[in-house]
């Protein structure tokens, strides 16, 4: 009962934000579909129920939520309606530009983002990158950091590097000095090379 209180918390929540709509249908979290799938709220309330949510979904960053840190938090997909409810917090969507600009070129790009309502079959490559970014853009440059994320801070440093003409071994150069002093375990991406394919979906180039 308590699971079934938690899945209707998170489609009352979905539900509630009009930018995770898209043609009439919201992304379904199911195990398969792992949010790369665009399904009527009630075929996503039936596969929740009957297959359960994607694995590590904890923070529902694809449906308007911000990033959560507190892992003691692992519980709150399975709470009350209420308790649901209140512990997801809506991303203002003004606050986190980043994530903004992942689902406008999500938007631009549906047709390469399955939608297919078989969810046997896998999402295709496109999507699967979308959602890398996504996930990205609500996750902070390490632990307990809050002032940017892994996807704000690839996005900065390519805008100096395109001002002031910053050539690729300036670049690694800088990152490699950058990496040397964050703390163990930051999540800045190691060169230009990696930086380009993440940012590769967005079709900005750099």
């Amino acid at each position: 009962m308590d699971y079934c209180n938690g899945v209707q918390g998170f489609i009352n929540f979905a539900t509630s934000i009009p930018r995770n709509f898209t043609n009439g249908d919201i992304r379904c979290p199911f195990r398969k579909c792992k949010n790369k799938k665009f399904m009527h709220q009630n075929v996503v309330t039936m596969h929740l129920l009957t297959k359960g949510f994607m694995e590590d979904y904890l923070c529902w960053y694809a449906h308007g939520e911000l990033f959560v840190l507190n892992k003691s938090m692992v519980e709150k997909v399975v709470g009350s309606t209420s308790s649901a409810n209140n512990m997801h917090e809506v991303v203002n969507d003004n606050s986190n530009p980043y994530r903004n600009m992942v689902m406008d070129a999500m938007r631009m790009n549906e047709g390469n983002v399955s939608q297919c309502p078989i969810v046997e079959e896998e999402p295709n490559a496109d999507a699967t990158k979308f959602f890398d970014l996504l996930k990205d853009s609500n996750e902070p440059l390490w632990d307990g950091f809050t002032n940017h994320n892994k996807l704000s801070v690839v996005t900065q440093v390519f805008t100096i590097k395109s001002n002031h003409g910053l050539r690729e071994v300036g670049y690694d150069k800088i990152i490699e000095w950058a990496r040397s002093i964050l703390p163990e375990g930051n999540r800045l991406k190691e060169n230009l090379y990696t930086a380009k394919s993440m940012m590769k979906p967005l079709g900005l180039g750099y």
